[in-house]
C-alpha cells in the first residue's frame, strides 16, 4: 500500500466525515477563533471559559439547532460543498460547549481540519488537530489525519510516528505495510522491514506476497544469499515468478555468480517477464563471462527496448572490439560519441530541427559521454592502421584527464609508427611521470 493509498483509504474511512475526518481550512473571525481556542485550553484545564456563566444543560432548542447544523454540515461535506460545510460547523461550535461535550467537539474540530486538508492548508489542519486532540486525547483518526499531513510536506518521521499512534489506538494493523513503506522511502530498510513483520503478522496467511515483500527488503539491505532463498520460494508462483526469477539474477549478478544470474535472467524471459533492466544487465553478465556474441545480442536488444542506450551501445561497442571486428566496433563507438546520430542528413535535419523546438525548461542535462569510448575507438584505429585517427582519439582522452599514463603510453606507440621519434620519447616521459 502506497502513502497515497494510506491517504485514499483515510478519506474513504473518514470523508463522509461521520467517523473519519479529512482535512482543515481557514480559522473563523479572529475574535471567534480566540474564544475557542480559550475555551478548547480551559475546558483541558477543566475550567469553565473565562468571563461566562458555568456551563448549564443544554437546552432542547439548542440541542436541536446542534443536531440540525451538524446534520447540514455532514450533508455540505458529502456534497463537497466546503464553504457551506464550515459555515454550519461554525454554527456547531457555538452550540458545542469542549468541558460537556468534548467527544463531539473533538469530532467537529476534525471535520475543520479534514476540509483545510481537502483546501491544501495544512498548518491550519495542524491546528486543528491538535486543539482536538487536547480535548480527546485518544482520538485515532486525528493521527491518521496528521499523517497525510506530515506526509505531503515530506517530513517523513513526523508521518510515521502519528500513524504508530493511529495503529495503537485504532489496532489496524494492515497500515504497518505504510509504516514499512514510509521507513523505506527514508531508507530505513531494517526499520521497514520490523514494520512490515508487524503487518505480516496481523494478516496472517492472507499476505500471499510477504515473503516475496521480505525478499526485497533482504535485498535492499545486502543480504543477498537470504533475499535469494525467499525469492526461491515463489519459483512457481503464477503471479510472483517472473519477478522473482529477475531478482534472483540481480542478487547472483551482485555476487558474481555471473553463470547462475543468467540462468535466473532466462528463467525470468521464459515465464513472460520483460523487466527494464533484463536485457541489459543479462548482457553484463554474459560480457563479464567472455561470452562476446551472447552479451552483443543482449546489448543490441537493450539498445531498441531499454533507457541505458549510451552504456548499452558502449558495451556492445567493446564486445565486437574484443572478436577482433574493429570497423563495426570504430562505428558503434562513433555512433555513442555523436548521440546516436546517424550519418543520414535528413535524420540529423529532423533532429536539429526537434532539439531547435525544445523549451529551455525541458532541457535535460548535458550528455556526459564515457572517455573509454574514445580510448578504446583509437584502439580499434591503431589495431586497423588509422594512425592519425587513434592519435585524436589518444590526445582526447589526455586532455580529458582519462587513463593519462596508459593515453600517454599508447600514443607513444602510434607516433613510433609514423617514426616520430621525438613525439615518442615525449609522450614516454609523460607517461613515466604521470604512473609516478
Amino acid at each position: 500500500m502506497s502513502i497515497r493509498k494510506l491517504i485514499a483509504a483515510g478519506l474513504a474511512a473518514g470523508m463522509l466525515l461521520t467517523t473519519v475526518p479529512v482535512i482543515a481550512e481557514e480559522a473563523p473571525a479572529e475574535e471567534e477563533a480566540v474564544v475557542e481556542e480559550a475555551a478548547v485550553e480551559e475546558a483541558v484545564a477543566g475550567e469553565a471559559p473565562a468571563e461566562q456563566p458555568a456551563v448549564e444543560a443544554a437546552s432542547v432548542l439548542d440541542t436541536q439547532k446542534l443536531d440540525a447544523s451538524y446534520t447540514l454540515a455532514l450533508n455540505a461535506i458529502n456534497a463537497e460543498d466546503y464553504e457551506t460545510a464550515k459555515e454550519y460547523l461554525n454554527v456547531c461550535f457555538a452550540y458545542c460547549d469542549p468541558a460537556s461535550n468534548p467527544t463531539m467537539y473533538a469530532d467537529l474540530l476534525l471535520k475543520r481540519a479534514c476540509i483545510d486538508v481537502i483546501e491544501e492548508k495544512n498548518d491550519m489542519a495542524l491546528l486543528n488537530l491538535d486543539a482536538a486532540l487536547r480535548v480527546q486525547p485518544d482520538l485515532a483518526d486525528a493521527y491518521l489525519v496528521r499523517t497525510q499531513v506530515y506526509a505531503a510536506q515530506n517530513n517523513v518521521d513526523a508521518a510515521i510516528e502519528n500513524l504508530e499512534k493511529y495503529i495503537e489506538l485504532s489496532k489496524d494493523t494492515s497500515l504497518y505495510e505504510t509504516v514499512a513503506q514510509l521507513n523505506e522511502a527514508k531508507g530505513d530498510i531494517e526499520a521497514a522491514q520490523a514494520a512490515y513483520d508487524k503487518y505480516v503478522e496481523g494478516a496472517g496467511s492472507e499476505v500471499a506476497e510477504a515473503g516475496f515483500q521480505n525478499g526485497l527488503y533482504k535485498m535492499q539491505a545486502g543480504k543477498l544469499e537470504e533475499a535469494i532463498e525467499a525469492f526461491e520460494a515463489y519459483a512457481e508462483d503464477e503471479t510472483y515468478a517472473a519477478g522473482a526469477a529477475y531478482n534472483i539474477g540481480i542478487c547472483r549478478m551482485n555476487l558474481g555468480d555471473y553463470a547462475g544470474a543468467i540462468e535466473a535472467f532466462n528463467s525470468c524471459e521464459e515465464k513472460g517477464g520483460e523487466f527494464e533492466g533484463l536485457k541489459y544487465n543479462r548482457g553484463v553478465c554474459n560480457l563479464l563471462s567472455e561470452q562476446w556474441e551472447a552479451a552483443a545480442a543482449d546489448f543490441t536488444a537493450s539498445i531498441e527496448s531499454e533507457p541505458y542506450v549510451d552504456d548499452a551501445r558502449y558495451d556492445l561497442a567493446i564486445c565486437q572490439m574484443q572478436q577482433e571486428d574493429y570497423e563495426t566496433a570504430i562505428a558503434t563507438f562513433t555512433e555513442l560519441i555523436s548521440g546516436g546520430e546517424q550519418a543520414d542528413e535528413a535524420e540529423t535535419e529532423e533532429k536539429e530541427e526537434a532539439e531547435t523546438e525544445e523549451t529551455e525548461a525541458e532541457e535535460t542535462e548535458e550528455r556526459v559521454v564515457n572517455d573509454g569510448a574514445y580510448y578504446y575507438r583509437a584502439v580499434c584505429n591503431a589495431a586497423l592502421g588509422n594512425l592519425d585517427a587513434a592519435i585524436a582519439d589518444y590526445s582526447t582522452c589526455i586532455d580529458h584527464g582519462y587513463e593519462l599514463a596508459q593515453s600517454y603510453y599508447q600514443r607513444a606507440q602510434v607516433y613510433a609508427a609514423l617514426g616520430d621519434t621525438e613525439a615518442q620519447n615525449a609522450d614516454l616521459q609523460a607517461s613515466l611521470s604521470v604512473a609516478g
